[in-house]
């Protein structure tokens, strides 16, 4: 076997399937493994690994046999929902989570409260964390107020529905953002990755991807911090 084009007969080498070229009497290892690209709507509930200490339903328990290994291209809480990818493609999970990429993920986010402009300015213009960093610049905008409840600033009973886009993923930010700026996140749902938006596909449920659509998900993207006037201008 060769390791990045080197030979290698130690069993013990460790190796990066993500990173390391493998190559077996001259043909590379996984040529001929079809690739298989997931999109689960991941209720609530459910944690985001292959098998949980303590014993709590995973993402593997909605998915069932999909007749390939695959594993989740990054995370959502076990409070949250919507759109998870998965894939046994290392490079495309590579492409979607590495910060120096920038592919956009979409949340709706449900928070407690109405914020008012200043609160919106500062998740646009990113801000400080409890853990010392600070998010990058992000697109937001307010959705609206769900039917029958109070609006207004202050309105400490009521909720509003936020559109955030990010362009990284820290540990539960959206979550963290919110609190950051005094409104508590009560419901999360990603709803789009990159160019591939949820769609209609009903909570609990799994597809797998078209050769177009992995396109359309991997795909660049311009991104603009900047929010969107009355028009489409900015």
């Amino acid at each position: 076997m060769r390791v990045a084009g080197v030979v290698e007969r130690s069993p013990r080498r460790r190796i990066d399937p993500a990173h390391d070229r493998l190559q077996l009497d001259g043909r590379r290892v996984g040529e001929d493994v079809e690739r298989v690209v997931i999109a689960l709507h991941k209720p609530v509930g459910l944690v985001t690994t292959r098998v949980d200490p303590g014993g709590r339903p995973t993402v593997y328990d909605a998915l069932g046999d999909v007749g390939r290994w695959v594993f989740p291209v990054g995370r959502l809480d076990r409070d949250s929902s919507g759109l998870l990818i998965l894939t046994n493609d290392h490079r495309l999970g590579e492409r979607l989570t590495s910060p120096e990429h920038h592919v956009p993920r979409t949340y709706h986010a449900r928070v407690r409260g109405v914020p008012d402009a200043a609160a919106l300015a500062a998740l646009r213009e990113g801000l400080p964390l409890a853990d010392g960093t600070t998010t990058r610049p992000a697109k937001v905008r307010l959705l609206g107020t769900p039917r029958g409840a109070p609006a207004g600033r202050g309105a400490a009973s009521g909720s509003s529905w936020l559109e955030i886009v990010l362009t990284e993923g820290k540990n539960r930010q959206v979550r963290r953002m919110g609190a950051a700026v005094g409104h508590e996140v009560l419901e999360l749902v990603r709803v789009r990755i990159g160019r591939f938006a949820l769609g209609e596909l009903a909570r609990g449920e799994w597809r797998r991807l078209t050769p177009a659509e992995v396109v359309r998900l991997a795909a660049p993207e311009r991104y603009d911090s900047r929010p969107a006037l009355p028009g489409g201008r900015r």
